[in-house]
């Protein structure tokens, strides 16, 4: 009664169809919905990944375990291929346990608060007065982004506050500033909004970046566009060096003995705590103080307070460690294999590695649960595949998609020379999806004009479920930009927004509760299509021209010569 219930609602949305040519094989489309549908094991896959195993911090033993039960998972399914793929090392394993944050002075009250990933933990209760010494008066001062502006922001700090810091909690962050809500915070794409989408952008009139990347608008539009068309090699440099340049802050923080550090966020509406690090996965780096991030509103207080004269004193209490100094990446790997193509290769995958503040439900376990039960319904229908079909779970997405990219320089290409692997030929498409636990309403084509009548026919028998757009934009942020740089085609799946930006994105909310069963099965039932489709159409999925190799990155200014990419085996730099 229950899975009846659950079709009905799934087959909810409506929209007219036009004439499949004989292309879509409606037959087994048929058989894969009713496997999604009727017989799903989307929310078992789930429920382990963030309920039962929790957050799976790159490197971290929950990424490990977690690597192993979708191993043992897939393995049980009947897919015997399914393997751990090492990678080699990717810097600094660091776990958490336990936190408490209190106000003990004016008044004793607890505050909400989540560790930063890659800080000290406290050994022990901390207790010690606050100092308001923000490294930036605004939260949208756009220097933050400006690597040149921030190594000359921190040499001023560093004068600014030597000698003040000793023994004191330091409120890094500068107030939060609250803004009324002008757009509801849980969306799905309305049609209107899906038919704008396929509008192409207008071709940009000058170059939009160098080489190293010194400076990103701070606007969030804005810096979408821009990474639009950067190469992922060299978004993956700039956060690199950024990561570099903020050592130089740890380390003063230290030099000045800190005895804690406490900071807030600009995203959401408030009641939220969205949280990565304060420090860096990198080896050789130095290890911050204990460091947390603060709800705003709790943060706001502190900083009300101090700025009347009032004194604060807090309690810290952080349980931290560092399993180990240099862990070892890991994807995990399964094959379906080909027969009279077997050679060639379509693939599908989501990063398996989140964030630590909640359970990484929305990101990415969701995608993680819907590529392993794509491949599922695959094995369990046991369809005839001409070409090999492949899954990646990949390590070290959230850190700079390290897992993939290590993953298409062994078996692809470089992405720097364009020196290819012979791989390379056989290879026909990879499958992305890591935005959340939305709906899939669409696929972007990374502007890949041949793609398109492709993708619209093949969405046809799934227009009554919503999934319509096909989009001619680039996406980024996410694994598909690996095979993408080395000119292969690579798509990432459009998924319903829900609350994810909002509310679950990086955030201590990212939880099961922000999921949507049903769209999950909705999104596998897609994906599954997908990838039958690509493992048994006459030819390899249609490429672009391959892209030139990257230009010599030109000289550093002076104030960033010790941000090169020493120590870090996936930036070319250095």
């Amino acid at each position: 009664m229950i899975r009846f219930a659950a079709t009905l609602a799934i087959m909810g949305f409506c929209g007219a169809s036009l004439p499949l040519s004989a292309d879509v094989n409606l037959a087994v489309v048929n058989r894969i919905k009713d496997q999604a549908f009727n017989h799903s094991q989307v929310v078992d896959y789930l429920h382990y990944l963030a309920d039962e195993n929790g957050p799976r911090l790159a490197a971290s033993p929950g990424y490990r375990h977690a690597a192993n039960w979708a191993v043992d998972t897939l393995k049980r399914e009947g897919i015997e291929s399914a393997r751990l793929d090492p990678f080699g090392p990717i810097g600094r394993s660091w776990s958490w346990s336990s936190i408490a944050v209190q106000m003990v002075e004016p008044q004793v009250t607890s505050l909400n608060a989540v560790p930063l990933a890659w800080s000290a933990g406290t050994d022990g209760t901390i207790t010690a007065p606050v100092v308001f010494a923000p490294l930036w008066d605004d939260d949208e001062d756009p220097d933050q982004s400006d690597l040149v502006a921030l190594a000359q922001r921190i040499e001023t700090y560093k004068q600014q506050y030597a000698g003040k810091l000793a023994g004191r909690i330091v409120l890094l962050s500068p107030r939060r500033t609250f803004e009324l809500p002008s757009e509801p915070e849980t969306q799905r794409w309305a049609a209107a909004d899906l038919e704008d989408m396929k509008s192409a952008r207008d071709p940009l009139l000058n170059d939009v970046y160098e080489w190293p990347l010194l400076r990103l608008p701070v606007d969030t539009d804005e810096r979408w566009l821009q990474y639009e068309v950067v190469p992922v090699e060299i978004q993956s440099d700039y956060s690199d060096r950024h990561d570099r340049l903020m050592d130089r802050l740890v380390r003063y923080l230290n030099d000045e003995k800190a005895a804690a550090v406490i900071m807030t966020d600009s995203r959401g509406g408030g009641g939220v705590i969205f949280a990565e690090s304060f420090g860096s996965h990198m080896a050789g780096t130095s290890i911050p103080p204990p460091a947390v991030q603060l709800m705003p509103e709790h943060y706001n207080r502190l900083v009300r307070l101090l700025e009347r004269d009032v004194p604060v004193t807090l309690s810290v209490n952080v349980e931290a460690t560092f399993p180990s100094e240099s862990a070892e990446g890991a994807n995990v790997i399964a094959e379906l294999p080909g027969k009279g193509k077997r050679r060639e290769v379509v693939m599908m995958g989501a990063h398996l590695d989140s964030w630590h503040a909640g359970t990484g439900a929305t990101d990415n376990a969701a995608g993680v649960a819907v590529v392993m039960e794509a491949m599922r319904i695959l094995r369990t229908l046991n369809l005839s595949l001409d070409r090999t079909v492949r899954l990646g779970l990949w390590d070290g997405e959230e850190i700079g998609h390290l897992g993939s990219r290590a993953y298409v320089r062994e078996h692809l290409g470089n992405p720097v020379t364009m020196a290819l692997k012979p791989e390379h030929e056989t290879f026909s498409v990879y499958f992305n999806i890591d935005t959340g636990s939305g709906r899939t309403r669409g696929i972007l084509t990374q502007a890949n004009d041949m793609v398109k009548p492709i993708f619209s026919e093949l969405m046809q028998p799934f227009e009554e479920l919503g999934i319509t757009a096909v989009v001619p934009r680039n996406d980024w942020g996410t694994d598909h930009q690996a095979f993408d740089a080395v000119g292969l085609p690579a798509f990432d799946l459009l998924q319903d927004q829900l609350d994810y930006w909002s509310h679950t994105h990086h955030s201590n909310v990212d939880t099961v509760d922000h999921v949507l069963p049903q769209d999950l099965m909705v999104s596998a039932a897609f994906l599954a299509a997908l990838m039958y489709d690509a493992a048994t159409r006459d030819e390899l999925m249609p490429r672009e021209p391959l892209p030139q190799p990257l230009p010599e990155p030109q000289p550093l200014p002076e104030i960033l010569q010790d941000t090169g990419a020493a120590g870090d085996p996936l930036n070319p730099v250095g």
